[in-house]
């Protein structure tokens, strides 16, 4: 068996150096660490991550584009210079079998800069600052589910993008990622969509679905959040089982599914006079300012986050834990 040394021997001890260095720190404030230079000669290296770009040099974030069989990847930018985001742009575009990406910092500005993002990437999280939602989203036709945590998207047109994406299974919009009003999910938008998930948006007021949208919807989970006007339109989703949902009790009178409504404790969030309860026995505890809805006959305690849609293992969701395995998350 022959090994390929990672650099030179002759820089060897320096690079070991670098690299419990950058070790040493991934338990201090930094959510990631710095690479040294000569990364990329770990050419069958799958995944990586949290890489911390601020203290990456901007030579050692240029190598990440020459990672070719990267599979997935997580950085964080907060305190980087846009020049060095610039290059993380070009690097990213490189990585061809990229699958996964994560990238957080407080504000994304120079993901608008990406012209051509990784075109087999399935699964995407953004946790940051966006105010618009980038043009080249709307070109990853492989892309199952999609996390946008912070974001503060108003108007019309990251709905138009992500409902033209024909296999988005999962979408999340978590903690303002959406800073409208309205959300409306438009006619023979959004056709493989089978989970939603939007919590702690609070400048939204209605959401509604119009008939032809989302035939595939499964579940839902709204809260804790001020939905004063309603979530209408839930009589146009076919398939629609249950999950965690604050809604007009008439909507779901309407439901051909008969789902059934169950409020959890905190129902302040909600503000929907006419929501209403049902016996404490059918009870699921849910996180505050939840209200479950679940299908009638169901065990609510298959009810959970992972296996939501039968057959569809990618969709489990691991994006909120630090640590991932190899696998697509």
């Amino acid at each position: 068996m022959t090994f390929t040394p990672f650099v030179d021997p002759d820089e060897r001890a320096e690079k070991i150096a670098e690299l419990h260095m950058a070790c040493s720190t991934s338990c201090s404030r930094s959510k990631g660490v710095r690479i040294p230079v000569g990364f990329r000669n770990l050419k069958v290296l799958h995944v990586l991550e949290v890489v911390d770009v601020k203290r990456t040099s901007s030579k050692a974030t240029r190598e990440l584009g020459e990672l070719t069989r990267l599979g997935k990847l997580r950085v964080v930018t907060s305190g980087a210079t846009e020049k060095k985001c610039k290059i993380l742009c070009e690097a990213i575009e490189k990585l061809s079998s990229l699958r996964s990406l994560y990238v957080e910092a407080d504000k994304l500005d120079w993901l608008h800069s990406v012209s051509s993002p990784p075109p087999l990437m399935r699964s995407l999280k953004v946790a940051g600052h966006l105010g618009e939602m980038p043009d080249w989203l709307g070109s990853l036709m492989h892309l199952v589910k999609i996390y946008l945590v912070g974001s503060n998207l108003k108007g019309v047109k990251a709905m138009e993008l992500l409902g033209t994406l024909p296999n988005l299974m999962l979408l999340g919009l978590r903690q303002n990622a959406y800073a409208g009003e309205k959300l409306v999910f438009r006619e023979g938008a959004f056709q493989n969509l089978r989970k939603l998930d939007c919590s702690h948006n609070r400048e939204l007021k209605e959401v509604r679905f119009e008939e032809g949208t989302s035939p595939q919807m499964e579940k839902m989970q709204f809260g804790p959040c001020r939905v004063e006007s309603g979530i209408l339109g839930v009589k146009h989703l076919p398939k629609l089982k249950g999950g965690v949902l604050g809604v007009l009790q008439g909507e779901m009178d309407a439901h051909p599914n008969r789902p059934v409504l169950r409020l959890s404790d905190h129902r302040s969030y909600h503000e929907q006079g006419d929501v209403v309860d049902v016996e404490e026995s059918n009870t699921v505890r849910e996180s505050s300012g939840h209200v479950v809805v679940v299908p009638r006959g169901s065990d609510s305690s298959q009810d959970g986050d992972n296996g939501d849609i039968e057959g569809s293992a990618v969709l489990e969701d691991h994006f909120w834990s630090c640590h991932f395995n190899g696998n697509d998350a």
